[in-house]
């Protein structure tokens, strides 16, 4: 059960500067869809504040402006930090505790280690030159302040951005307070917003002055002023103008932060008031999902009518709409709007639809865990986390909704495990335990917390909850959970260095699934476990023929997770049997199925067998660089107990090798290389894509690249394609295509692989 790159990179202080680099960007800051108007003044502040402060808080009321205005500084910020910068999206977190771990996810760090999230967090970063921003901090101030003081002590060269509605209150916090649009500003916005809404629209003689009143009645606040652009659609300006006056004139003059609060409110109750019935009813209940959602989950939460009135609302920009993603978003102010407009009642009827539709989900996903939906399946789950923590949360916390989470848990058990989220999984696990004791789904969420804490290492823990999970499954007369049991422990007795014990129960494992039946993954993996601990028996001829009999099941069933393990453990054992060149046709395979599915752990395993098949075949330095990967890719997990010692010891014995043949300087120069790779670049190494020493342009050769052609290639480093490039700098395509040329032309380069490589090699300054 291993990591997915949607959940995690990284979870280790020993050498946090290379971690980051194993990810396919340097940062995950989302690409601007519309155009960014004015502000210079405030950008330049922020700048300012960013190289000055370690904590700095953009404060102002909704809608005013403050997560554009932060993601826009931070894309300018870019160069300065050598691990990037990272966007920390809130808004749909409600949980407090679980802040540290929505904190990793967005930084891509695993959920693998025991132990307090915090500190583990901690630990990562602590090496790391970063910017951190926190996007909507105000309904978690105290979880904010106490994260933020915590990675700031533990991360001497980590600066955090935040937007908030109020300060965190944490010592030499520097705020800026962000105010409304000047009326320059404004109407630019607005006149931009409103090309988009209306094509052809432009300033006139004749409609300039009720732009300009319009501007002013709302107070510059940017969220009001693109609703109000979204009415051109059916109105003119001076038509719009007429129906805010009576509305606004209320409001005076005044520029207090409650009038601008209350012009904000008064612009939304009238987009509100133009809304049909239906329209005004689907706002309000969309404001139970925490985060997106589609539009299936829509109208099974909100009714089968929903779909037509959702349409409606994604065109008035009351529902934000992701076309690529097929998925639909309320901002917060409109959340929080909608969210007012309905009672106790309702809240709690459509709540619990709201949980039942998620862990459905997640039940049919358990169901599909062994059928050719399995990546599809991880990937959905994945986008549904806000959602499934969130029902989860409703179930707990409601009496008599207990038994609802205890089945969701069990449910989500397998995806915990696959994607590498064990402390996650472990909380909601002591939850379950908590409210259902004496249920069939007691005894497997007993089970679940047991096989997490192995997960974690965290043997003294899962020890007495297997022992009692076995003890149900007698009490239950349960089969399939005596079966899991057993093959748990199997991984307790492995884990600790006793083979011999694990052989036996995975032994046992397997022959009761076979007569009963595979249940999900977990069950299906004993193949590997089994043939694992036969090759370290030295039961190589077993180990394989287990591997022969587990592909047919995998192919069987459409299990690819499992067909990619099974490649990786026949590997090794044609390795074990001296045949070289077969173990790594078979790393290559298991590489190319787990790459596509961000399996961090079996990538570090593939990294690691080539890297011992290459030190046979006396290619030394590219094995080097390979162990260098693997090696950032095991700290980025932080579970190499997960092989065990007798694996450990053959990594070590490769890599001694290595460095026997190549001398001491020439070895760590190449395990740095590897250590430093980007993901595809150590994977291209993997592949005998790219050199293991690549070539190096001369300094005259590297002269010649302009300020531009420079940039471009971080870019293209950062995993972007052209057309991605050309969005972020604002150029077309054609004319990005062109300097790639000329890169490639002047460092003698032929691929894209070469100058990541390169770019990857070459120092901070």
């Amino acid at each position: 059960m291993v990591a997915n790159l949607t959940y995690g990179h990284m979870h280790e202080a020993g050498d946090a500067v290379t971690t980051l680099t194993l990810t396919q960007r340097r940062d995950n800051l989302p690409a601007e869809v519309t155009t960014f108007v004015g502000r210079r003044r405030e950008l330049a502040a922020v700048a300012a504040a960013i190289g000055k402060y370690r904590l700095v808080t953009l404060r102002g009321a909704g809608g005013v402006g403050k997560t554009r205005l932060a993601l826009r500084a931070a894309s300018q910020a870019r160069e300065q930090f050598a691990d990037g910068c990272w966007l920390v999206e809130l808004s749909a977190l409600r949980d407090p505790e679980l802040l540290p771990r929505t904190v990793s996810a967005a930084l891509g760090l695993p959920d693998k280690a025991a132990g307090d999230p915090l500190m583990v967090l901690a630990s990562a970063v602590a090496g790391q030159e970063m910017l951190l921003v926190l996007d909507t901090c105000e309904h978690l101030v105290e979880a904010c302040a106490r994260l933020a003081r915590r990675l700031l002590r533990a991360a001497p060269r980590l600066r955090i951005l935040t937007t908030s509605r109020e300060p965190l209150g944490v010592a030499d916090e520097h705020m800026l307070q962000i105010t409304p649009l000047e009326d320059a500003e404004a109407v630019a916005l607005f006149t931009d917003r409103a090309r988009a809404a209306v094509p052809g629209f432009e300033l006139t003689a004749a409609n300039t002055g009720a732009v300009v009143q319009l501007c002013r009645r709302l107070d510059g606040i940017a969220l009001a002023l693109e609703l109000a652009a979204v009415r051109l659609r059916i109105m003119p300006v001076e038509e719009i103008l007429a129906r805010l006056a009576d509305r606004f004139r209320i409001l005076g003059t005044a520029r207090t932060s409650l009038d601008r609060h209350r012009t904000l409110r008064a612009a939304i109750s009238w987009s509100h008031e133009l809304c049909t019935q239906d329209e005004r009813q689907l706002w309000a209940e969309l404001s139970v999902f925490p985060g997106s959602f589609d539009r299936a989950a829509a109208e099974h939460v909100c009714g089968p009518a929903a779909g037509q009135a959702l349409t409606r609302l994604a065109e008035k920009s009351i529902v934000g709409y992701d076309e690529t993603a097929g998925r639909y978003q309320l901002l917060d102010t409109m959340r929080e709007f909608g969210a007012e407009r309905l009672d106790a009642d309702a809240v709690g009827r459509l709540r619990a639809r709201h949980r039942d539709y998620y862990l459905g989900l997640a039940e049919q996903a358990a169901a599909g865990c062994l059928t050719p939906a399995q990546a599809g399946w991880l990937a959905r789950l994945g986008l549904e986390t806000d959602n499934l923590r969130v029902a989860l949360d409703y179930s707990f916390g409601t009496p008599g909704e207990e038994t609802a989470g205890l089945r969701g848990t069990v449910a989500l058990r397998t995806f915990w495990l696959m994607v590498g989220q064990f402390t996650e999984g472990r909380r909601w696990h002591k939850l379950a335990m908590d409210a259902g004791v004496g249920s069939p789904e007691y005894a497997w969420a007993v089970f679940g917390a047991g096989v997490l804490a192995v997960q974690q290492s965290d043997l003294t823990s899962a020890v007495p909850l297997l022992a009692l999970a076995a003890t149900l499954a007698v009490e239950l007369a349960d089969d399939g959970l005596a079966a899991q049991v057993t093959d748990a422990r199997g991984m307790v007795a492995f884990y600790s260095g006793d083979l011999e014990t694990a052989k036996t129960q995975y032994e046992s494992a397997l022959a009761a699934y076979k007569r009963a039946g595979f249940r999900d993954t977990f069950a299906l993996d004993t193949y590997a476990r089994l043939a694992s601990t036969c090759l370290l028996s030295l039961e190589t001829d077993r180990a394989i023929a287990l591997c022969e009999e587990y592909l047919g099941r995998c192919d069987e069933l459409g299990a690819l997770w499992g067909r990619g393990s099974a490649l990786w453990v026949r590997g090794a054992g044609r390795w074990m049997s001296g045949d070289h060149q077969a173990a790594i046709q078979d790393a290559l395979a298991c590489l190319a199925i787990k790459e596509a599915l961000g399996d961090l752990h079996t990538i570090a395993m593939s990294f690691d067998l080539l890297s011992v098949c290459l030190v046979e075949n006396g290619e030394f330095e590219r094995a080097a660089v390979l162990y260098g990967a693997s090696e950032t890719l095991w700290k980025i997990i932080n579970a190499p107990i997960l092989m065990g010692p007798a694996y450990a010891e053959i990594r070590g014995g490769a890599a001694a090798t290595a460095r026997g043949e190549l001398g001491d300087a020439r070895f760590e120069t190449a395990r740095g290389r590897g250590a430093a790779l980007p993901l595809p670049g150590a994977i291209a190494v993997a592949r005998d894509e790219a050199p293991a020493v690549p070539s190096t342009p001369t300094a005259a050769a590297i002269k010649q690249l302009t300020r531009r052609e420079r940039e471009i290639a971080m870019l293209v480093a950062d995993g972007l394609g052209n057309r991605e490039i050309a969005e972020r700098l604002f150029l077309s395509k054609r004319t990005v295509d062109s300097h790639i040329e000329h890169i490639f032309a002047k460092l003698g380069f032929s691929s894209r692989t070469q100058l990541t490589t390169w770019v990857a090699g070459q120092s901070p300054d």
